[in-house]
């Protein structure tokens, strides 16, 4: 990149840290916020050494989008890629990787599908019953093996609490929306418990550009949790989750390139579950924990002129214990073994046969030492090996360190490597026109960051700035035409020669303003390029995002208002005569707008109202897939109890 440009760029960063103290969350790398998935057992932000960003249930309810994947776009270093109105697909990318490079938790357990790519379709996410959400960023393979490439998300829905308490609620809007929605908690000293409903319906948008058919969405998901204390050094949890949605979407008309308005849908089933044991023993000084974790889907299209249908099942064993070797200094082994499985079913042709049952197995050793060096420096470092059924072994590292230079200031560092191991499809095939490859190698990348956190304005003003340097190799490229497969060639996958470069600068701020008022905003200035040189489809080189929150009337009122801005961006446009090679298309910049309003009518009834993209934008975020105007949506919500 030349001189000019960067400098440039530090100075637009600079005035964006100035008039948009830069967004992370309502409550980001506080010293008392502790995050579960920066290191194998919980540790305070402030001392992981990592750029981590915490949306708090405060800040989840104040947005209320129904989506959580729209919550995520004011996350630094996050860029949302949504195939058109709710339910269609929806792709996360963090500082610039694949999809298929970040993790996802949901309580506790691996959600990436191995039936889609490897990855986590955010689409079918709803934001309810969510106490919180942790974006962990930089590799994380040390910590949690193949797919945490880019960082992780870990996703926690609110456990029971004190007594017996929970809530009702019903909102309606335009396109036929309807959400509705219950949950319930109940605990005391020894048992806590919470389960809750959600569902959503809507007539939704058309996707296509022309045409005049809506396409729906159908989404019902139930969640339940417990933990049990059994004696003072014995404890149980357990969490289970179910999804079950149907979306509308529309195929590609060959004769255009671009989908058109077509009578199909997906419908997907997803099922999380998780049990686990802690035990611990001298004092506290010595803890054990086992756990098993299932994630089971089953992802069937049903297009006009096809039909096909994907399952995964990954089942997680864990075994771990931590040893306090003196204050300040604990020692972590662990031992994983995952158990992948995969199943495709289609129609076969003459270009081959779809059905497939195909597995993996994997077994990983994990080491990780934490110490407190002085009162103001602490530091992490983890190894792991993977041993992998299909592929050689994998030993990946990371190290990071954060030092509080004063009471106000805390300069940290890390440095990482990454796997991504090649999925089903990639190797095995899909269903009629695309050759596995079972040769490919896992991705590697190398990652390091550094970074300053600030509190200034006693403690009103809370400022984040991170410097990132990534680089991937063997990355795979998934659709790649090969003219000696097969009579007249084909599509594979083959890994790339040469290097995927990604660096970038995240700015993350929370400022309270007055009492009852503050603004939150985000910068991230990226440049992800391919081995060739070329930039990455489907990240912008600027995002940025505001939030500005009104408490009222003693906390009875609240407004809330949300400004998202993505700049302009590649994406690849696929002519439908050959030799159909990939031409790269620039999608234009869009900025969102969301007004949400809560009034507490009572003390146990709320009334609330939201207006989604108010200003009415006219956008793409993947060619041809046309995003969802305004909406204004209204609803009620009930509670009880504490």
């Amino acid at each position: 990149m030349k001189t000019r440009t960067i400098r440039n760029t530090l100075l637009l960063c600079a005035a964006g840290a100035t008039l948009l103290p830069a967004y992370a969350s309502a409550r980001e790398d506080t010293l008392e916020t502790v995050v579960v998935r920066a290191a194998r057992e919980p540790i305070e932000a402030a001392s992981s050494g990592s750029a981590v960003t915490v949306l708090d249930e405060d800040y989840l309810d104040q947005r209320q989008t129904a989506a959580l994947s729209e919550i995520l776009r004011a996350v630094p270093g996050a860029a949302v890629s949504r195939s058109g109105p709710m339910g269609a697909q929806a792709q996360l990318r963090l500082r610039g990787a694949e999809a298929n490079h970040t993790l996802v938790f949901i309580d506790g357990v691996r959600a990436n599908d191995p039936a889609q790519n490897g990855e986590f379709n955010f689409a079918h996410l709803l934001n309810a019953d969510i106490e919180a959400v942790e974006v962990i960023r930089g590799p994380q393979s040390a910590l949690w093996g193949s797919d945490a490439v880019a960082g992780v998300i870990n996703i926690r829905t609110r456990r029971g609490g004190e007594g017996l308490g929970g809530s009702v609620f019903a909102e309606g809007g335009e396109n036929g929306w309807q959400n509705l929605g219950a949950n319930a908690r109940y605990g005391n000293e020894r048992l806590r418990g919470a389960i809750g409903i959600a569902s959503v319906e809507t007539d939704g948008d058309n996707i296509s550009r022309q045409g005049g058919e809506d396409d729906g969405y159908e989404n019902t998901t139930l969640s339940g949790t417990f933990d049990w204390t059994a004696t003072d050094t014995l404890s149980f949890d357990g969490s289970l989750r179910y999804v079950d949605a149907t979306n509308d979407f529309d195929e590609t008309d060959f004769s255009t390139g671009l989908p058109a308005d077509s009578n199909s849908e997906n419908e997907v089933e997803q099922l999380y579950g998780r049990l686990g044991a802690t035990l611990s023993t001298l004092d506290g000084r010595w803890r054990h924990s086992a756990s098993i974790s299932l994630t089971d889907t089953d992802n069937e299209n049903r297009g006009e002129f096809s039909r096909s249908e994907s399952q995964g099942e990954v089942v997680v064993y864990t075994l771990q214990t931590s040893f306090d070797l003196t204050e300040g200094h604990t020692l972590t082994a662990a031992y994983e073994r995952w158990e992948e499985d995969f199943k495709q079913r289609g129609v076969a042709t003459d270009f081959g046969d779809p059905n497939r049952d195909e597995d993996i197995d994997t077994n990983s050793f994990i080491i990780e030492y934490r110490g407190q060096l002085t009162d103001s420096l602490s530091v992490l470092a983890s190894a792991r090996n993977d041993d992998n059924s299909d592929f050689d072994d994998k030993t990946t590292g990371r190290l990071s360190a954060a030092w509080q230079v004063a009471d106000a200031t805390t300069l940290r560092g890390a440095w990482g490597t990454g796997i991504k191991n090649p999925t089903f499809t990639e190797r095995f095939g899909f269903f009629t026109n695309f050759v596995g490859n079972p040769d490919l190698k896992p991705e590697e990348s190398e990652g390091w960051e550094i970074g300053i956190d600030q509190r200034l304005l006693d403690d009103r003003l809370q400022i984040s700035a991170t410097w990132f340097d990534e680089e991937l190799e063997d990355e795979i490229d998934g659709f790649f035409f090969d003219p000696n497969i097969g009579e007249f060639g084909d599509f594979t996958a083959v890994n790339e020669d040469g290097s995927s470069e990604r660096e970038g600068l995240e700015l993350s701020a929370s400022w309270l303003l007055l009492e009852g008022l503050s603004l939150n905003a985000a910068y991230t200035w990226l440049d992800s390029s391919d081995p060739d040189g070329s930039d990455e489809i489907r990240r912008a080189e600027h995002i940025a995002s505001a939030n500005l929150n009104w408490d009222f009337f003693a906390g009875r009122g609240n407004l809330n208002l949300q400004v998202d801005y993505n700049g302009e961006q590649d994406d690849f446009f696929f002519p439908p005569t050959p030799p159909f090679d990939a031409q790269r298309v620039e999608l234009d910049s869009f900025t969102l707008v969301t007004l949400a309003g809560s009034y507490q009518l009572l003390n146990n009834l709320e009334l609330y109202a939201r207006i989604e993209n108010a200003t009415d934008e006219d956008y793409e975020e993947v060619l041809g897939f046309v995003a969802p105007g305004r909406t204004a949506i209204a609803g009620v919500r009930y509670s009880f109890g504490r």
